[in-house]
């Protein structure tokens, strides 16, 4: 039996044999008429011979049909009517021709589908050697014809095999492709699950620690990150509304969490999805390191949706820093900036010396059926 790599190319090679198999009786048939008609031979010769190919071609669709196609003995059974084909056509006393046409090469193109090379070649010294020994055609005929057998066999079996090493590569590709396309999605996943619970838990519980002394702020900062956390793993859409209205919410959250003007500017607005919640949370993150380390009174977030591209622009006039200084392990920019904007197909440019400011550029680039919203 095949193996499941080999089942749609072994498929398609039994639909080519049993086709050529069909083919072959039509022509025996055709040429069993002709015999009988102008060469004068045995009526009951020919016609037992041609009713005995229909009823093998018949049983022949049944194997392919029931999967019983490589069965040993049914294909011993097939070179048997093969060669006794041979044999009844050195048998009908015709007076010229042959009507067994190309039916024995069907034999020789199962042995070489179910047995390979050694199958394709064996079979053809059987068939060629019934020939030879029936004397159909004169001494150069039955050669020539015993070759093209041999040759046929063998580079039939050798095809064979050929498609169907094609196929489990194929599958194989297919497989490791998979495998891969699992594993990105995977590490895309826990990489969105990290930058999520950067922005928000971990953020959260450093505001906790510094407004400890304040019972009434702990509890509301818990109360807001028990919500959003809630309807995080419940698959709430970060999605809903519009990109400036995203943007205004994540402004006023963090005036009040960390009591920093944020001055929102935006110019163009569009529905929000999977790409622009991505780019209002590394804005967000963005926002979130000014307030926090920039030692400023005011943050500048500009945003512009033109037809085939989303900016912002968040800016602070503070203190500065050194990203190439930035050690790699820090999330806030590697997972939730550069890695978020990076799994949407977007950018982000950060542009900052010491003592001079901070310029963050996030760009996504949004296909134009998503549609410009007035």
């Amino acid at each position: 039996m095949a193996s499941n790599t080999e089942l749609r190319v072994d498929a398609t090679l039994r639909r080519i044999i049993v086709g050529f198999r069909l083919v072959s009786a039509v022509w025996i048939t055709v040429l069993g008429i002709i015999a009988i008609v102008a060469w004068d031979a045995r009526p009951g010769v020919v016609v037992g011979s041609v009713a005995a190919v229909w009823i093998w071609t018949a049983v022949t669709f049944w194997l392919a049909a029931s999967d019983r196609f490589e069965n040993p003995v049914w294909l011993v059974i097939d070179l048997v009517v093969a060669v006794a084909i041979v044999a009844s056509d050195a048998a009908d006393g015709a007076t010229q021709g042959g009507f067994v046409g190309g039916y024995p090469m069907s034999s020789v193109l199962l042995w070489g589908y179910a047995y390979r090379m050694p199958g394709g070649l064996s079979s053809a010294a059987v068939v060629s050697a019934g020939l030879v020994s029936a004397g159909v055609f004169n001494l150069a005929g039955n050669i020539a014809t015993a070759i093209l057998y041999l040759a046929v066999g063998g580079v039939a079996a050798w095809a064979f095999d050929v498609l169907r090493s094609s196929e489990r590569r194929r599958v194989r590709a297919e497989a490791e492709l998979e495998a891969e396309r699992a594993a990105r999605i995977r590490s895309e996943e826990r990489a969105g699950v990290a930058a999520h619970l950067h922005d928000s838990v971990l953020q959260t519980l450093a505001l906790i620690q510094t407004g400890a002394s304040d019972e009434a702020e702990v509890r509301s900062l818990a109360r807001v990150q028990e919500r959003e956390l809630r309807n995080w793993l419940l698959g709430a859409p970060d999605g809903v509304g519009t990109l400036v209205r995203a943007l205004e919410s994540v402004c006023s959250e963090i005036e009040k969490r960390h009591g920093v003007a944020v001055e929102l500017v935006s110019v163009g607005d569009r529905n929000m999805d999977d790409a622009l919640a991505a780019l209002v949370g590394a804005t967000r993150e963005s926002v979130i390191n000014a307030a926090k380390h920039a030692g400023v009174e005011k943050i500048s977030v500009f945003a512009e949706a033109s037809e085939s591209m989303v900016e912002v622009f968040v800016r602070d006039r503070g203190i500065g820093f050194d990203p190439d200084a930035v050690e790699s392990d820090r999330r806030g920019l590697s997972e939730s900036i550069r890695g978020r904007m990076d799994r949407h197909s977007g950018s982000a440019e950060i542009n900052s010396s010491i003592g001079s400011g901070t310029e963050v550029r996030l760009a996504m680039p949004v296909p134009v059926e998503r549609g410009v919203k007035a």
